[in-house]
């Protein structure tokens, strides 16, 4: 049987390990994702680990907002990361999304928010 309709072809997603040594990349989102996503033994450091705050550009999913300020929770072996609005949390995220989905790095929480980019990034989906 033949297929009337070829599949639609799947977006590539650049995984969260390619930021780490993109010197085009920002150093707070490097160095958290250094150190998320380094061997097991890097958790024995006696060194603070990293905070990273973001301003998610993405849908708006499970309550994540476009133009939101979230803190990065989470670096996924699957490429991804975890974000949640709970700036003050270590752990737990609300929704998983790709790098791409956020922008304005910072490793404090206060920065811009609402950007006019995220706001046309928004009306663009």
């Amino acid at each position: 049987m033949k297929r009337k309709h070829k599949p639609a072809p799947l977006q590539t997603v650049k995984h969260c390990d390619d930021y780490i040594d993109d010197l085009d990349a920002p150093a707070p989102l490097r160095a958290y994702l250094a150190r998320a996503r380094s061997p097991a033994h890097g958790m024995l450091s006696n060194d603070p680990y990293p905070q990273l705050y973001a301003t998610y550009i993405g849908k708006t999913v499970k309550g994540v907002r476009c133009g939101a300020r979230v803190r990065v929770v989470m670096a996924s072996t699957l490429g991804d990361v975890g974000i949640t609005t709970d700036l003050s949390a270590d752990v737990g995220y609300q929704l998983r999304c790709a790098v791409a989905d956020l922008t304005e790095f910072s490793d404090v929480s206060s920065s811009i928010r609402g950007t006019a980019a995220a706001r046309t990034h928004d009306n663009d989906r």
